[in-house]
């Protein structure tokens, strides 16, 4: 389609668990005459640890799509049986397409999605979503007029987002009670050049929102919650040696006794208010805040109490044994 315009897109994303609650809005505007057109929207099968059954599937269900203020029928057709011919940039043949069709009245005319999309887990991250933002560029003008993009993890989440999507910075602001990051470039195998450029958000309460004029995404979207041997790597924004998560990360594993006993005071006195930090405990210690302010997840408040930590990155048993060595130097 050449002549039919998105001038706007509001895009919000909502994790519940495993799955992240899709809702978005389109304004089209069609500057000619009336026309009758099939649209498609594109999404990959299920993958990872799943049955034959699920693989004959997309990642996706409860899909629901409106045009003006009628509910669309729809069918979902794999690429490569659906007759459609789409750049490889966009979609694959395994690929499905969910297609509908739609009559453009002159002017503008509002669509709406809504659907639940699963998400997935690796070695690298505890739970990843992505989603295909670059198609938007396929309407006519290569662009999107107003784009807004809400994204809500939950409270108290920690994870990363793409630092840019064109050639210039995202400009992510935080709508309630959070911190956004630096800029980074991270590659949890190594390689400086790969990787993701990233910013990591803590979010207390509240969405992460980005905002954009004649928005042309070169990337899609990628939200990402590390598992805590790579979230480690991302705590600290300098590039300052992380000696805690360093320590951290060796503490954790079987031999841990020895290790323990390694320790100094102050860094088992680190260690045992790890959790309470995390949870964002307001402390009373000047030498415990300042330790703690460098890691872009420590959020002070004066409300939190200590019952409200979790075991987020001591587990209990581990910290029975910092607590039992603090006891024995006594």
């Amino acid at each position: 389609e050449t002549t039919i315009q998105m001038k706007k897109e509001i895009l919000s994303l909502e994790r519940r668990g495993n799955w992240m609650q899709v809702d978005i809005y389109f304004e089209f505007f069609n500057p000619g005459p009336e026309k009758e057109l099939t649209v498609g929207f594109v999404t990959p099968p299920a993958v990872g640890d799943i049955t034959e059954d699920e693989e004959n599937h997309p990642q996706v269900k409860d899909f629901m799509v409106m045009a003006g203020d009628r509910i669309l029928p729809y069918k979902v057709t794999k690429m490569e049986q659906s007759g459609f011919r789409v750049s490889e940039k966009l979609a694959n043949g395994f690929d499905f397409v969910y297609h509908f069709t739609v009559r453009f009245a002159k002017g503008i005319t509002v669509i709406r999605h809504s659907y639940l999309y699963r998400g997935g887990s690796s070695v690298e991250a505890s739970a990843e979503f992505y989603y295909r933002l670059t198609t938007g560029t396929s309407w006519a003008g290569g662009a999107i007029g107003d784009f807004e993009l809400n994204i809500n993890m939950g409270d108290d989440s920690y994870y990363a987002v793409p630092a840019a999507f064109t050639t210039t910075t995202a400009d992510w602001t935080m709508v309630g009670v959070g911190r956004i990051g630096k800029i980074r470039q991270y590659n949890p195998y190594g390689d400086e050049e790969g990787g993701h450029r990233l910013r990591m958000v803590m979010q207390r309460r509240g969405k992460l929102q980005l905002r954009s004029k004649d928005f042309r995404p070169l990337k899609d979207i990628f939200i990402m919650v590390y598992q805590l041997h790579n979230e480690m790597n991302l705590w600290i924004e300098n590039k300052e040696k992380d000696e805690l998560a360093t320590l951290l990360d060796i503490i954790r594993e079987d031999n841990s006794d020895s290790l323990i006993r390694l320790l100094t005071v102050f860094q088992l006195r680190l260690f045992r208010n790890l959790n309470y930090a995390r949870a964002g405990y307001a402390f009373k210690d000047e030498a415990l805040t300042k330790a703690f302010l460098k890691y872009t997840w420590y959020i002070p408040d004066p409300a939190i109490k200590p019952k409200q930590a979790k075991d987020y990155y001591i587990p209990k048993e581990i910290m029975k044994k910092i607590v039992e060595e603090e006891a024995r130097r006594k």
